[in-house]
């Protein structure tokens, strides 16, 4: 797919990520991201190192990627590869969390 084109999704099958995360997993954000247009100019969005996202149910795509859903609501993905654990820390779940299933 070239860069000028988009890819309509509308089907969000994919629970499991190969990078180890799953849909409704939390996790943190290690480093600010610097959001940047499409040329590398930055765009005065920055995402700081501490917030923490929410792992959505994805979708089959290629390359294989992430959806996430950040503090602000918006959706955004990433990479699923080594990439993504190195952005992000797997929180833990919490006492609060605990009623939620989390399939094997």
């Amino acid at each position: 797919m070239s860069s000028d084109s988009f890819h309509l999704v509308t089907e969000y099958p994919v629970i499991h990520y190969q990078c180890g995360v799953r849909a409704g997993d939390r996790v943190r954000l290690r480093h600010d991201i610097i959001v940047r247009e499409h040329d590398g100019t930055p765009n005065g969005t920055v995402h700081r190192a501490g917030e923490v996202w929410t792992v959505l149910p994805g979708s089959i795509d290629e390359p294989p990627i992430v959806w996430l859903r950040q503090p602000d609501g918006e959706s955004h993905t990433w990479s699923d590869d080594s990439d993504f654990l190195a952005a992000f820390e797997l929180l833990p779940l919490s006492e609060s969390d605990a009623s939620r299933t989390h399939p094997k």
